[in-house]
């Protein structure tokens, strides 16, 4: 009969599975953002932010025709103003900004965050279950 109790070596394999995982994930996201950065480079085309470009220049066009209207406070044309004001400095502060890049970045920074804590958990439980595992062979 085993000298360990079940219950640490219920723990010790659920947290060699978690950590297996983890890390395997982390290893999948690396790989797939690799591979669309290098070879599948049109992969990320759908999130070139277009939609919400077009979406803001349209309100700009009718912010500007609002704003000569008779019927607005000059407390709601001063709103509009700053709308505007917000607007391009948003546009100059983001216009080197590229949304497939950032997503990369993020999507690799997760990656590489997963596998340095998930190998970590699974190599070292792993190692005390082949320990504990040598010595009860040798009792």
């Amino acid at each position: 009969m085993s000298k360990i109790p079940w219950v640490r070596i219920v723990y010790l394999y659920l947290m060699t599975a978690i950590g297996l995982i983890v890390f395997i994930i982390g290893s999948v996201t690396i790989v797939n953002t690799g591979l669309k950065a290098f070879v599948f480079t049109k992969a990320d085309m759908n999130y070139n932010g277009a939609p919400s470009e077009l979406y803001l220049a349209k309100s700009v066009n009718q912010i500007e025709a609002l704003k000569t209207c008779d019927q607005f406070t000059e407390a709601d044309k001063e709103s509009m103003t700053m709308w505007l004001a917000d607007y391009k400095n948003w546009q100059e502060n983001n216009k080197n900004q590229n949304p497939v890049t950032s997503n990369r970045q993020r999507e690799a920074a997760t990656a590489i965050a997963m596998i340095l804590v998930g190998f970590p958990v699974y190599f070292i439980h792993w190692r005390i279950i082949q320990k504990e595992k040598h010595n009860e062979s040798l009792d």
